[in-house]
Formats: structure tokens, C-alpha cells, sequence
């Protein structure tokens, strides 16, 4: 994960709505996709420069303005003039380590949600940050890479009468947030099949590099659920402040049911933080298991040479009499009397099920 506390120290001494890039992409270039629809009209354009970018205004329909790349802060700079966007949005725009929250200007509703990929190479979870900027009839949307969640959403825009075509900006939203959500079920998913995997492993035996994956994992746990526990309250926001002219009345539905899986999301994050908290107990109660096991062998195998040392030290004194060592079988007699010494103790111990 980026370095929050290094991102920070670049605004150090700045003031309020400083737009500086934060993010550790400076070399990414910034393109933008815009898209034009309505039932009938399917338009698509690719701007890499903002001098040659044209907005239609006449358009009857709704426009999707997605930005890909977020360094170039004179490029975002002419799209918040363009827009009308305020210094305090810019600012938290090009800061990727910014909170997921809901505010709502005077002219827009601006949105912050952290995206979640699964990085099929190295298995590690990837998050990016997707800010929304939602006007009448316009939706921008702004990342910090091309890669995101949201081909399937672009693939039903441009098929002809499909039901997102037909409706507003709102929903295409609710939409991109709902894929979102959506995609915090399979990282999960993901994260909970490791999770069984580990527990496994530590009942079978507890292993070093078991207790490093398990801490690696409370760590993407941790970060899991401080990007999910404020969704459902970034919703709950979007189903009262949206509805003030973002959302039509037969939203609702929508996003009554993207609070729910808001809901699930957390209560899934929270269940799996507590399942690994009680892994790591359990790594260590099966580590300390274990040593009990071999103190208890250590002591078994002490106890039953205590006698056998008494033995051969008692006979291995220089006394001038002793009458067994004078015996011709004495040797072979206090070797059978070890050895059925150290059978009835084994013996014993067995009956005592001490081992």
C-alpha cells in the first residue's frame, strides 16, 4: 500500500486547497474518455490532451467524463475550471490517500470510494481510489490508473436498449458503485479461502513462515475494513442527500438494496478480522501446545534416568567391599534390573497416560 504518512508530508505547510499530487504514479499519463448516450445515440470519444478537447453542451442525454490518471495537476486544474469545481475538490482529487466520504456542493455531489483489484500475478490486493463528480446529466469520474472494475457497465452502454441507456446519470452512479461493491465480494472471497487455508495449515502444524503470512493478512484485513466500514454510511448519506435532485424517486429501490450489500460487506470484513485475531491465538496456543509436548517428553526421559543414574554412580564408588561387584553375574543382573526399570516406568507413565 502507498505510504499515507509520506503522501501527507508533500502538503506539509501548504494551504487549504493546494492542489498538489500526492500519489506515487507522478509518470502516468492522463487521458480522458468521454461518452455521450441516450436511448438512441451511442458516441464515444478519447481525448490525450485537454487543448483538444470539445464539450458538447447541446447534447440531449446524459455525458460519462471518465479521466484516467490524476498526476498532471494542470490537466485536472483546466477540468475543474471546465466544470466549475471548487480548490477543495481538486485538492482531493490528486490526493489518492484520501477517505472515503460524501460531500455535497453547491453545484454537484462529490464522491470518494476506494476500488479493489486482485492482482492475479503476485495474489495481493491492489486499491485505488475512484472519485465521482455528479452534476445534471453529467457524470465525471477520476482514477488513478486505467484498470478498474467497470467493463461490463461499458459493454451494456453501448448495447443498444439496455436499461441504463434509458435512464439518468444517477444511475449510471449507483451503477459504478454498485460494481464496485460488488467487487469487494470476490476480494473477500479471496481473503476468507487464504484465511481457511492458513487456519488449516496451523492445526496441521505451526510453521514461522505461518505466523508471517497470517500477520500479512491481519494487515490487508485492516485495510480492508477501513476502506469498507464508512460505505455504509457514504450510502445511507446517498439515499437522503442524492435524492435532492441526484436521484429520481425509483432510485430509491436501487439504492435501498446497495445499502444492504453495503451492510454485508462490513459485517463480512468485521467476521474475518475477528477469524484472524483468533488464528493468531491459535498459532500461538498450538505453538505453546507443542512445547508442553516437549517439556513433558524432556521430563519423562529425565524422571526415568534419575534411578539409572542413582545406579551407576552408587556402583561406580571406590568403596574396597561391595559384594555384588564380586559376583561373577552382577553386571549382567543390575543391567536386566535397569532395563526392567526403565519398562515399569515407561510402563507406569503410559497407565497414568502422562505420554
Amino acid at each position: 500500500m502507498p505510504n499515507s504518512h509520506a503522501s501527507r508530508s508533500k502538503k506539509n505547510g501548504l494551504p487549504p486547497g493546494s492542489i498538489v499530487y500526492t500519489g506515487e504514479n507522478p509518470n502516468h499519463e492522463v487521458s480522458m474518455t468521454v461518452i455521450y448516450y441516450n436511448e438512441a445515440v451511442f458516441i464515444k470519444e478519447v481525448y490525450h490532451s485537454i487543448e483538444d478537447f470539445h464539450f458538447n453542451q447541446n447534447f440531449v442525454g446524459n455525458t460519462w467524463i471518465n479521466i484516467d490518471g490524476i498526476s498532471d495537476v494542470e490537466y485536472i486544474k483546466k477540468i475543474g475550471q471546465y466544470f466549475h469545481l471548487d480548490n477543495l475538490t481538486l485538492e482531493d482529487l490528486v490526493n489518492p490517500e484520501q477517505r472515503v466520504k460524501l460531500e455535497e456542493r453547491e453545484e454537484y455531489l462529490f464522491l470518494i470510494l476506494k476500488m479493489l483489484t486482485l492482482n492475479l500475478i503476485t495474489e495481493e490486493i491492489e486499491y485505488e481510489q475512484l472519485s465521482f463528480i455528479l452534476e445534471d446529466n453529467i457524470l465525471i469520474t477520476f482514477q488513478e490508473t486505467p484498470k478498474d472494475v467497470f467493463d461490463g457497465i461499458r459493454y451494456r452502454l453501448e448495447a443498444d436498449k439496455t436499461k441504463i441507456r434509458s435512464l439518468s446519470t444517477g444511475y449510471l452512479a449507483y451503477t459504478l458503485i454498485d460494481a464496485i461493491v460488488d467487487n469487494y465480494f470476490v476480494i473477500l472471497d479471496e481473503v476468507e479461502k487464504e484465511l481457511d487455508n492458513l487456519e488449516a495449515k496451523v492445526i496441521d502444524k505451526s510453521r514461522k513462515e505461518d505466523l508471517e503470512s497470517i500477520l500479512e493478512l491481519k494487515q490487508s484485513i485492516s485495510s480492508l475494513k477501513r476502506f469498507i466500514a464508512p460505505l455504509r454510511e457514504l450510502v445511507a448519506k446517498l439515499q437522503t442527500r442524492g435524492m435532492r435532485g441526484y436521484f429520481s424517486e425509483d432510485m430509491r429501490i436501487y439504492l435501498n438494496d446497495l445499502y444492504d450489500h453495503s451492510i454485508i460487506t462490513f459485517e463480512t470484513v468485521e467476521m474475518l478480522n475477528n477469524r484472524v485475531h483468533e488464528l493468531v491465538q491459535l498459532y500461538h496456543s498450538t505453538i505453546s501446545n507443542d512445547m508442553n509436548q516437549i517439556m513433558k517428553i524432556l521430563a519423562v526421559i529425565s524422571t526415568i534416568f534419575m534411578p539409572l543414574s542413582f545406579l551407576t554412580g552408587l556402583y561406580g564408588m571406590n568403596f574396597k567391599y561391595m559384594p555384588e561387584l564380586e559376583s561373577p553375574r552382577g553386571y549382567f543382573i543390575l543391567l536386566g534390573f535397569m532395563v526392567l526399570l526403565v519398562f515399569g516406568m515407561l510402563f507406569y507413565f503410559k497407565k497414568k497416560k502422562w505420554i
